[in-house]
């Protein structure tokens, strides 16, 4: 325990003037991950505490990972001591995700662009999910998650009891959930709307960044988004480039169903925008940041 205490503490010594970056990891956490984050959110000055983790609920057992589980990794910035609600980004990578990219150039300099210049501390999910950088056969794999009933909203239940232990909080404390599915993560969403309780969580946002593969938008709306629109507001975005095949099987879908896509924020985005710079900038797109479409780099 000692010897293992020593190596974290080296691995992970923050440089000078740097933001703390507090760390929970679970024993059998891959450490790589962690490190990658950690290091990304110490550049980007987010102080936090960040939590790694085996969820019971997705991934406990996968034989086609490299260490037979998937993690869950969650960031919680400081500030929050006071707070009686928190927005919290549930975020599910593209294929091959969960990788050094998706940490260091995808999600942290979006996510320190939210939490500083935007002085908006929201909790950052990244699930990993059975197509990740440590799995095998990706491909075929795409979708095959949230496949129980119920099961994306158990495991929000299991995530956020983590962050309720961690800032002390009671059962009134209230999470306002965003969905975040990028690239092959709009297969995650369609999966757990069809079977896993994602309408159950009364997310207050979905988004396919540049996602809408094949059918993955008529089954996710078809699962349970079609219902839940006419019951309750929330915002559902679609990002996609504008010569992709996730917005033309979109726009297949939107000229048939045109008065039901009135209530979707879609925007086609031209060039200068790519597959990868809409993923590296879908959650200022949430908040509001190109709301004229134009792309413009803001890190």
């Amino acid at each position: 325990m000692r010897a293992l205490l020593i190596v974290l503490l080296v691995l992970f010594a923050p440089t000078a003037f740097a933001c703390e970056v507090d760390l929970i990891v679970h024993p059998k956490s891959n450490i790589k991950p962690v490190k990658w984050m950690h290091d990304a959110l110490v550049k980007h000055r987010v102080c936090s505490t960040l939590i790694s983790t085996p969820t019971k609920s997705s991934g406990q057992k996968d034989r086609r990972h490299k260490f037979g589980y998937r993690d869950t990794i969650i960031v919680v910035p400081n500030g929050l001591e006071k707070a009686d609600s928190v927005d919290i980004i549930y975020w599910f990578h593209g294929l091959t995700g969960f990788s050094k990219k998706t940490f260091k150039k995808r999600l942290a300099p979006q996510y320190a662009w939210l939490v500083n210049k935007q002085s908006w501390p929201a909790i950052l999910v990244v699930t990993e999910l059975p197509w990740s950088h440590f799995t095998s056969t990706q491909w075929k794999r795409q979708g095959r998650v949230f496949r129980k009933k119920d099961e994306f909203f158990n495991y929000t239940k299991e995530v956020e009891e983590h962050i309720v232990r961690l800032l002390r909080k009671n059962k009134k404390f209230r999470f306002d959930r965003i969905i975040v599915g990028h690239s092959a993560g709009g297969s995650a969403i369609a999966s757990a709307s069809m079977y896993g309780g994602l309408c159950k969580v009364n997310p207050i946002g979905v988004i396919f960044s540049d996602s809408t593969y094949g059918r993955w938008f008529d089954l996710s709306w078809r699962g349970c988004l079609r219902e839940a629109t006419q019951t309750r507001k929330f915002r559902i975005l679609v990002l996609g480039q504008s010569f992709g095949e996730p917005w033309k099987n979109y726009n297949r879908w939107q000229k048939r169903n045109k008065h039901q896509a009135k209530t979707i924020e879609a925007h086609k985005l031209s060039l200068p925008w790519t597959h990868g710079r809409i993923g590296n900038n879908a959650i200022p797109f949430f908040y509001n940041r190109f709301t004229s479409g134009t792309y413009e780099n803001i890190y």
